[in-house]
């Protein structure tokens, strides 16, 4: 059990990347992947170092291990463990790379590096009633994987048997879903920046969604990736299940005109006083929900940035959820 109580998270901003920041009261975070090398994140640790109680990779990609190298550099006396999966062979060169920066905090006895599988306990809070824990892969599921994605690590904020948020990386939807077994899920985090293997595959991918049945999605994407994410038909799935969408960036999917001009959306980061994307068109930018009394509530910019998003020409999270030009504004889903 730990002796302090989770008091926030903060959803970055980091383009196309994942990481979320876990606050708790002792003035301690846990990190839920690092972004890409060049990460906001890493500026924000220089200017507010603190004890990072752990550092979790959902797997080795460079969007989400990419800035390691540098947090571990300047900060390895203050990190508490680095959970990782070898999710290649380990003489892969960008594995081994990556392995290195970890092994050298480890060597001077700073930490130990654990394997993040089914089973592993990040943080329990004080009471017992609430953790943050790994639920995939296990021995076995890591083993017949066919590819790096399906042995991510899928994290989960579980409070009294209830699933309120879900770190999935970058697993199938079917993968997901399988692991939600109906529990629910408040908050999803993508998976996969919006395109999770699996999203078109009509009808089991309406039967997958209503399984996880997120009241909340952030979308972690770059305006400017080559990958189409995120996918239209994948947040119209969501829209229609009942979940309210957001996306850290602005893609040409919603407004190409408004992503090639640089204007954002709302700049969340700004308003939350985090550190900026270096690259895309905040359409979102950084969300915070903050963890009181057992529930996750987002922040209070949901409205204007509600507002703001019904300008542009086809927002693909308010056409998700049945909007259409000249309607009301949505409110925001609770």
């Amino acid at each position: 059990m730990s002796d302090a109580e989770l008091t926030r998270i903060d959803f970055w901003d980091v383009g196309q990347a994942d990481c979320s920041v876990l606050h708790f009261s002792d003035n301690s975070i846990i990190l839920i992947d690092v972004g890409k090398r060049g990460c906001p994140v890493v500026d924000w640790l220089a200017d507010h170092p603190r004890r990072i109680r752990a550092i979790i990779l959902t797997h080795n990609d460079a969007d989400h291990a990419g800035a390691l190298c540098s947090i571990v550099a300047a900060h390895r006396a203050q990190i508490g463990g680095i959970y990782m999966l070898m999710d290649r062979p380990k003489n892969d060169e960008k594995f081994q790379k990556l392995f290195r920066c970890a092994l050298e905090g480890e060597r001077l006895n700073h930490y130990e590096i654990k394997w993040a599988s089914d089973g592993t306990q990040l943080w329990t809070s004080p009471d017992a009633s609430t953790r943050l824990h790994v639920v995939h892969p296990s021995f076995s599921e890591f083993v017949l994987a066919g590819s790096p994605n399906a042995t991510s690590a899928m994290v989960v904020l579980e409070k009294d048997d209830r699933w309120l948020s879900v770190w999935p990386g970058d697993l199938s939807l079917n993968t997901v879903a399988g692991k939600c077994e109906g529990r629910k899920a408040w908050m999803l985090m993508g998976p996969h920046h919006g395109g999770p293997e699996g999203y078109k595959q009509k009808p089991d991918s309406v039967h997958w969604v209503a399984a996880i049945s997120p009241r909340r999605g952030f979308i972690s994407v770059g305006t400017k990736n080559s990958y189409s994410h995120p996918r239209p038909r994948y947040v119209q799935l969501l829209g229609r299940s009942g979940c309210h969408v957001v996306c850290s960036q602005l893609t040409r999917a919603c407004d190409p005109e408004r992503s090639r001009s640089r204007r954002p959306v709302f700049e969340g980061s700004g308003a939350l006083g985090l550190r900026a994307s270096r690259s895309g068109v905040a359409c979102r930018g950084s969300w915070r929900v903050t963890f009181q009394n057992g529930e996750l509530t987002p922040d209070e910019f949901g409205a204007e940035h509600l507002k703001r998003v019904a300008s542009l020409r086809r927002p693909l999270c308010l056409k998700g959820r049945g909007w259409k030009k000249g309607d009301p504004v949505p409110v925001e889903v609770s």
